[in-house]
């Protein structure tokens, strides 16, 4: 598994972080949890929108790492 700082979907302003365990690779991300400021894990309370906001953060941050390289 891996894992990766993302913005969380709870926060307005954009300025806290969830650290988002996931597994597989882009478009077949399976996101395992999401743990926020407080340890706590808020994945089973997202919607559909921001699980996919957060496989697209993942997937941006991943996929431009591999061609900038």
């Amino acid at each position: 598994m891996m894992s990766h700082h993302c913005l969380d979907p709870h926060d307005s302003y954009a300025q806290a972080e969830v650290l988002v365990t996931f597994e597989g690779a882009f478009p077949d991300v399976h996101l395992v949890s999401a743990i926020d400021g407080d340890g706590d894990d808020i994945l089973p309370d997202l919607i559909d929108e921001q699980r996919r906001d957060l496989i697209q953060e993942i997937a941006a941050f991943y996929c431009g790492a591999r061609t900038a390289a």
